[in-house]
């Protein structure tokens, strides 16, 4: 994979380009704003200006003698004033249309200054005032627009004239270069300062990816011993959770399907063993006497038919996964049923008469699909019959509100904790069940059926006895 293309590269990226955005709308604002507060406050700074210069002008007029010694006055009061205004201002002093004094820079030719003393009349002839001037030509032949402010002068002589300070509108704004300067010098640090802590929280972020990515990498080669428990960030927790889980059930999985594959050979090959055996002894003339030859097609037809029902429980656990099974929902005698599948046991030899007692509390009529029970209730039965030793087996039907109970106990060995957490697990078999003919699927298939009629059975923990309770709805409206 690229670089570019891992978490933490993207992170830093997304960071760095919100920086960015954050930087571009922020130099907009202040593009577009700033420049009229700029042209703002320079026109107060010059009217404010343009009051101070006509008061000096009135005394400086009023008080001194000769007009050569007044200029000169007026001159140097001037240029102290342009201290405090922004570089290349200019100040001008009009008495009538004549022009008194010029200070700084005036950025208008000569034969303009009647234009710019008209516009300055215009501000500002009665009272202080401020605007702008546009168009106007620069001794350099230049056009550029023009701030100014003007404040009308009394004169003791009784003429009038203004006091006029100016300044052009780009030399205004040349405060707001530097202002964009340190925008784009501190953008930049954001910037910088974004792509590391970006690359800094990517790391940190892929550093439990990784490793999760290590196991499951090894998941795929078929290596479950590395364990994902520990401590991780936020949802990487809880994906980290399920990985285990799926790790820890796949490696049971696993297991199940090794224990599978030797018990299937192991179950196959003694049936398969017993009919060859016996179908040579029938072709090449061992079974000599008519009792010889019915005794071997009798194990003949045995071992197939156990050949048959480990095929037959595998094909219909397979059509339960693949949802393929619909039931077919009718009344159902359960009390009935369960008495035909004990007959059954006792005809095949696997239990003695009375040694299964069945007690019904209640009617045990409830809709459900017939062949789909009669076969939770034979492996039941079966299941209690062969792994309960010779202990007596009960049975106990009875109605619970809308639902329909069914509890089959047996003695025999207790269950230890692994074998109580894994004994709907399919091809699972306990110590007993090693000693037994089977797949460890009839549990498996308990289960499956009761999910599909709409019900459950589960292992009821306590007591001496092993017991599973099987629950039904009386009418399963919803069941799949």
């Amino acid at each position: 994979m690229r670089p570019a293309s891992s978490i933490r590269w993207r992170l830093a990226g997304a960071l760095a380009g919100v920086s960015l955005f954050t930087l571009v709308v922020v130099g907009l604002v202040f593009y577009f704003f700033l420049g009229g507060y700029i042209i703002d406050r320079q026109k107060a700074l010059l009217q404010d200006q343009a009051v101070e210069v006509a008061e000096q002008v009135e005394g400086v007029r009023d008080s001194l003698p000769t007009e050569l010694v007044r200029v000169k006055v007026i001159t140097a009061l001037l240029r102290a004033d342009l201290r405090v205004l922004p570089t290349k201002a200019g100040i001008a002093v009009f008495e009538g249309s004549h022009v008194v004094v010029k200070v700084g820079s005036i950025p208008v030719k000569e034969e303009g200054l009647e234009r710019l003393r008209a516009r300055a009349e215009e501000l500002g002839g009665s009272e202080p005032a401020s605007g702008l001037l546009r168009s106007v030509t620069t001794p350099t032949g230049k056009k550029v627009d023009v701030l100014l402010a003007a404040a009308p002068i009394k004169l003791a002589n009784g003429k009038h004239g203004l006091a006029v300070v100016l300044l052009t509108t780009a030399d205004a704004f040349a405060g707001r270069a530097g202002v964009f300067r340190a925008l784009l010098i501190s953008g930049a640090i954001a910037i910088a300062l974004a792509v590391l802590v970006g690359w800094g929280l990517g790391a940190w972020m892929t550093r439990p990816l990784r490793r999760l990515s290590s196991a499951a990498r090894g998941m795929a080669r078929g290596s479950y011993e590395e364990s994902l428990t520990g401590s991780y960030p936020g949802e990487v927790q809880e994906l980290a959770d399920s990985m285990e889980i799926m790790r820890l059930e796949v490696q049971s999985s696993e297991e199940s399907l090794r224990g599978f594959v030797a018990s299937a050979a192991h179950e196959l090959r003694t049936p398969l063993t017993s009919i060859q055996g016996f179908s040579e002894a029938l072709l090449d003339g061992t079974a000599a006497t008519e009792e010889q030859r019915s005794r071997s097609a009798a194990a003949i037809y045995r071992e197939s038919t156990r050949l048959q029902r480990l095929v037959e429980a595998l094909l219909t656990l397979s059509r339960y996964d693949s949802h393929e099974f619909e039931p077919t929902m009718s009344p159902v005698a359960v009390d009935a049923l369960v008495g035909e599948e004990v007959d059954r046991l006792i005809q095949a030899g696997l239990a003695e008469p009375g040694r299964i007692t069945v007690q019904v509390d209640s009617d045990a009529h409830v809709v459900s699909d017939g062949d789909m029970l009669r076969r939770v209730v034979a492996n039941l039965l079966r299941n209690a019959v062969q792994y309960g030793g010779d202990d007596p087996v009960s049975v106990r039907i009875w109605k619970e509100g809308r639902e329909l109970k069914l509890e089959v106990a047996n003695g025999g060995a207790a269950l230890t904790a692994e074998e109580t957490a894994r004994l709907f697990s399919r091809f699972y078999r306990g110590r007993a069940g090693r000693q037994q003919d089977g797949l460890g699927l009839g549990l498996a298939l308990v289960r499956e059926i009761c999910g599909v009629l709409g019900g459950r059975v589960e292992l009821v923990e306590g007591g001496p006895l092993t017991r599973f309770r099987m629950t039904l709805p009386l009418n399963p409206a919803g069941a799949k």
